[in-house]
């Protein structure tokens, strides 16, 4: 029988629980639940929207200037490499736990208490090698906590809900990415704390971003633990290689790994690329502002969109969905490619906003569509990697071509050629999309 936006949680379900009612609340209503595998994505983003924006960047300045770049480029590769190494432990070792408080909850846990210390060293590091023991343990403890976290969204919630329930998962993560870009910009500001010294308060914005972030990270916790949550059974301890062979027999969710890939590949290509492209470029005066604009534009953007494509996602093709919405993200992002000074930007970036919406949720639930019940844990796992991966090589290769290019033709071009390359890559991504096999829609109800 269908559960309506009013189910409510039954002691029947509790019973099966080490915490009774703690496990599962008694009277969490169907959007209760969502809310719980939600709220814990905001923290996430937003700590790693600061970082990856502001927060890697000041401390690269702080302590290997004049050499940043080179800091940055081994702060980010090898927190990336953390983060899927982590991940794929974690992912399939919480599809076979047998724990008796459940497989998501201990590695949820566990992996956000034990990354606590590493806030500490990061605001406090005496030096850049401790910054980056400190990034790497971050990357590796708040990931082992989000694979299983991810995979607790079909442990709990019925294929004919997987849309809605992705979009409450998106909306969070965009509110942390709002919350990450207003909450550095504001703490790294000499203004926000009244001095004249931008060492000073760069120092202070990340002791009170990283005490922030750990705040958010335990209450965002507590509030997910009542999920339900059951010990894996005694038939899914077969050995751990062969959780990884079993793979190939799914091979529709490989060619949306093999997509996703490729599209982000292009996507985090030219986000690290973009404020150079309004420096140089497009000779933006103030490109850190302009970049911050072009990115909350994003974000605003893609909030209706992103309601509107988690409840189409429950009706209708979730692969059409992911290529329309592609589609006009790639038309976006060419128009900020040709655009010839700044102002020409604002539109363009709203058409990607609204792509950028409406694919990630129809993709996410289109993942876990195809992803068999069970073994979420191991599936996106897998999926971290075209998210990570392209992280680490899609920037380093570009800045070498983007660099060759600046060399023979100018300052600047180089940046807009790589643009141009990167919405080849998302359009390329797009097609890959047509030799996925889709599901067919079910009115079955059972989680």
């Amino acid at each position: 029988m269908e559960q309506g936006a009013n189910h409510r949680v039954g002691v029947a379900d509790s019973c099966h629980h080490p915490l009774g009612t703690l496990a599962v609340v008694e009277g969490l209503t169907e959007r209760g639940k969502f809310l719980r595998l939600s709220v814990w994505w905001l923290p996430f983003n937003a700590l790693w929207t600061a970082l990856l924006t502001q927060g890697l960047q000041v401390q690269a300045e702080h302590w290997a200037s004049p050499a940043k770049g080179s800091a940055l480029s081994l702060l980010t590769g090898l927190g990336a490499l953390s983060s899927l190494f982590s991940q794929f432990l974690s992912g399939p070792l919480s599809d076979r736990c047998r724990h008796p408080l459940g497989r998501r909850r201990p590695f949820v846990l566990m992996g956000v208490l034990l990354a606590l210390p590493a806030f500490w060293l990061f605001a406090f590091a005496p030096s850049f090698s401790f910054v980056v023991l400190s990034l790497v343990l971050m990357q590796w403890w708040l990931n082992w906590s989000a694979a299983p976290m991810r995979a607790w969204l079909p442990d709990v919630v019925p294929p004919q809900k997987h849309g809605i329930a992705s979009a409450h998962v998106g909306f969070w993560s965009l509110g942390g990415q709002i919350v990450g870009m207003l909450s550095v910009g504001l703490l790294l500001s000499p203004s926000f704390w009244g001095t004249s010294s931008r060492l000073q308060a760069e120092v202070l914005g990340l002791r009170w971003l990283m005490a922030g972030s750990a705040v958010g990270f335990l209450l965002a916790t507590l509030f997910a633990l009542p999920l339900p949550d059951r010990p894996a059974p005694s038939e899914v301890a077969h050995p751990f290689l062969a959780d990884w062979r079993s793979v190939r027999q799914h091979p529709d969710f490989l060619w949306l790994l093999a997509s996703r890939f490729v599209i982000n590949l292009g996507f985090y290509t030219a986000v690290a690329f973009l404020r150079w492209f309004l420096a140089d470029t497009l000779q933006v005066a103030d490109p850190a502002h302009g970049t911050m604009v072009l990115g909350l534009l994003v974000t605003v953007a893609s909030v209706p969109s992103l309601w509107l494509a988690g409840r189409w996602a429950d009706r209708f093709s979730k692969r059409t969905l992911c290529l329309l919405s592609a589609v006009l993200c790639g038309i976006g992002a060419m128009g900020i490619a040709f655009a010839s000074h700044f102002a020409q930007t604002f539109l363009p970036a709203l058409l990607v906003g609204i792509g950028t919406g409406a694919f990630g949720v129809a993709n996410w639930a289109l993942a876990v569509s195809l992803m068999p019940p069970s073994e979420g844990g191991k599936f996106f796992a897998l999926w971290q990697l075209a998210f990570t991966l392209p992280q680490v090589f899609g920037p380093s290769l570009a800045g070498v071509i983007g660099d060759a290019v600046n060399r023979f033709y100018g300052a600047g071009f180089g940046w807009r050629i790589i643009l141009i390359g990167c919405v080849a890559l998302m359009m390329l991504g797009t097609l890959l999309l047509l030799r996925v096999r889709e599901r067919p829609l079910t009115n079955d109800a059972s989680p």
